[in-house]
């Protein structure tokens, strides 16, 4: 699933790209990502191959946000004795290390996670001066990793922002849920409700849609135990332990809004269908009134309780087996309308049958 999301989902693999891109550029970047950014790891290792691919001479090395003074830090790690020993007060080290040509800072790719907020300031200005003052044709580059959207708008100039946030979006997020649907061994006509599904429930947290959509059917019957099952026996790509915290009456409404998207335009199918197939014997039944009182003059206008009402009384022909179906439609329809989900087992029903439609 994490190569599908960061190699196929079309805005998560460009916002891959771009971070590749900007420091194949020379230009450091800050990077905002979710506290449960979708496979953080897979990412880090497609950017590393970017970078590899584009520029092997270059070095790529994730490194904690040190303790010490980020100059400091850098001078003492990537400088050999005689270079540290070199290094007179009077200039700070962002000057020191960008004007030096004999250390293996330069050609490197440094991943800095861990920033906390204290630090922001003093890494951009770092990052700043020793631009400026580089020397080398390949000076170091540096990817700033954060959780902050807000440190990532406090770029200096040569620098590139890129705020996951702004770059995925809600669409991109079912995309992801109904390609991974295709890939699940459950019945075709309920691959884009189970997609549909996942991805109301889980909303941001594409690796829980991930799991939940996994489970395919067991999910489709009983989402909320599902979930909470996940929660409970799984963990993310990071090690660290799902959460989900939606009541029972928050989760039935989140499947009662995944119905309407999903299940109700079905049961609208079902009745232009049936309208178009007993079209002639519709008309000859017309105007009639409908359960509010307004006088239906046309066949389209016609509802499923009207049309139970007509094959009931006879007006339209219809074996036994196509009333019972007409009922159930109806019935589907009337909890939708009143704010009630469909049981899994009738919800299954209306999809089945739509999609044979």
């Amino acid at each position: 699933m994490d190569k599908l999301w960061w190699n196929h989902i079309t805005k998560a693999h460009k916002f891959m790209e771009d971070i590749a891109a900007a420091a194949l550029e020379g230009k450091s970047v800050v990077l905002s990502l979710p506290e449960n950014v979708p496979w953080r790891n897979t990412l880090i290792e497609l950017v590393e191959d970017r970078l590899k691919l584009g520029n092997p001479k270059n070095s790529f090395e994730i490194l904690p946000c040190p303790k010490e003074e980020v100059g400091f830090f850098l001078l003492h790690r990537f400088c050999k004795k005689e270079r540290i020993a070199a290094y007179r007060y009077g200039m700070t080290y962002a000057e020191f290390l960008g004007q030096c040509r004999d250390t293996v800072l330069n050609d490197r790719y440094l991943w800095i996670t861990d920033i906390p907020q204290e630090k922001y300031d003093e890494w951009l200005e770092f990052i700043t001066v020793y631009q400026k003052n580089a020397t080398e044709k390949a000076p170091a580059v540096f990817i700033l990793e954060t959780n902050d959207a807000a440190f990532a708008k406090r770029t200096r100039k040569g620098m590139r922002q890129l705020v996951f946030d702004q770059h995925i979006g809600a669409y991109d997020k079912f995309a992801f849920c109904a390609l991974a649907a295709t890939e699940n061994s459950c019945k075709d006509h309920l691959r884009p409700y189970l997609a549909e599904l996942a991805a109301t429930i889980c909303g941001d947290d594409m690796e829980l849609c991930a799991a939940c959509v996994s489970m395919g059917a067991a999910f489709v019957k009983d989402p909320a135990d599902t979930v909470r099952r996940i929660a409970a026996e799984k963990c993310r790509s990071s090690g660290q332990a799902f959460h989900f915290s939606k009541t029972d009456e928050q989760m039935k409404r989140l499947v009662w809004e995944t119905q309407i998207k999903n299940v109700f335009p079905v049961i609208e199918k079902y009745r232009g269908s049936f309208i178009k197939k007993y079209d002639s014997q519709i008309k000859k039944a017309l105007p009639i009134s409908n359960s509010c009182g307004e006088t239906v003059t046309i066949p389209e206008d016609v509802e499923l309780g009207t049309l139970v009402y007509m094959a009931g009384c006879g007006f339209v022909c219809v074996n036994s087996r196509e009333y019972q179906e007409l009922e159930q439609f109806r019935d589907a329809r009337n909890r939708l309308a009143h704010l009630d989900i469909l049981e899994p087992d009738a919800a299954e029903e209306v999809l089945k049958t739509g999609y044979a439609l």
